[in-house]
């Protein structure tokens, strides 16, 4: 079929645009806001001659929403890069694998990995990565996956959904994807068969969302993220129901390229380790509901790495 151009009169064409901008402005609230696209934030460092060092790159995609985030990110990356003596650039991916894929391939220097994509990247027994930290969150260095429902829809259990729709965080996700393939394994049943439909939401505000507003039946969230949206919100605890609870698993990583100097490597994660110290930081921190980096440890991985491979083949 040949594409076609299609000529409008002026005043219709000006009602399709506010149309189209009106649909656009409503997809924060609407049932359109729940496929969320992250744009990409590659700014060019200001200075780019040859002899200025080369920029530091540094990778994320958020858990939380993204738009009440990116600041704070900006404000580490920017603090680091300082620190470096390198202009800091912020890369910003809509999923967690493309954010392993560009550490792998050498397109970020540092990256905040989620706990899915790093186990990903272990399994995968891959090279070119080294975690260096990880974030302590309400006082601890780990989370569960839950699954919640809202309290009046009668379910109370994960059979229960057999056939309703869920909303899944991203497809690398530990506390989302995995932990459901998990559970849905030991009765040899995967997502994709065993749900009437699933929806990825790219961040777990969204995944809560979809289910408050009724979007979908169930969600499967990260712990910290639900707990942090009931501390806002206390009526969230009258209205959602937690039917399932994941096993422990090590918070967000920390993640530093290999091919990083050994003295660059020391240094950022001598930086993260301390940022909480730094009274400049505070705000950042706060504004992605992080106590404080802690030293990485991969023993808080080992529950949660063996449960994926448990499930490997059906995801």
């Amino acid at each position: 079929m040949k594409n076609r151009r299609i000529r409008l009169p002026r005043a219709k064409g000006m009602l399709l645009l506010l149309l189209l901008a009106a649909m656009i402005s409503g997809c924060t609230s609407g049932r359109s806001g729940y496929q969320i696209v992250f744009a990409e934030t590659e700014s060019t460092p200001p200075d780019s001659r040859d002899d200025s060092p080369p920029p530091l790159r540094v990778a994320i995609s958020s858990v939380l929403s993204p738009a009440d985030t990116i600041n704070s990110y900006r404000a580490i990356a920017d603090y680091v890069g300082d620190k470096l003596n390198r202009p800091a650039i912020l890369i910003q991916r809509k999923s967690y694998n493309e954010i392993t894929m560009l550490m792998m391939n050498g397109g970020a220097d540092i990256a905040l990995l989620s706990s899915g994509a790093y186990l990903t990247y272990k399994q995968k027994k891959a090279e070119g990565l080294e975690a260096i930290a990880m974030q302590e969150r309400m006082g601890v260095p780990y989370y569960y996956g839950y699954l919640v429902v809202n309290r009046d829809s009668g379910m109370t259990d994960l059979n229960d959904l057999k056939g309703k729709s869920i909303a899944i965080t991203d497809p690398a996700s530990y506390s989302s994807y995995f932990f459901i393939s998990e559970r849905l394994a030991e009765f040899e049943e995967t997502p994709e068969h065993f749900f009437g439909r699933y929806v990825y939401t790219y961040n777990h505000d969204s995944s809560l969302k979809a289910v408050i507003d009724r979007v979908v039946d169930a969600a499967a969230v990260n712990s910290l993220v639900y707990e942090q949206a009931k501390r806002k919100n206390p009526e969230l605890a009258d209205s959602l129901h937690i039917i399932a609870k994941s096993k422990p698993a090590g918070t967000s990583p920390v993640v530093i390229s290999s091919s990083l100097p050994d003295e660059e490597k020391q240094m950022v994660k001598e930086l993260f380790l301390s940022m909480h110290e730094q009274e400049a930081m505070k705000p950042a921190l706060e504004g992605l509901f992080i106590d404080r980096f802690v030293t990485f440890d991969p023993r808080l991985y080992e529950t949660a790495y063996r449960g994926k491979q448990m499930s490997r083949g059906r995801l």
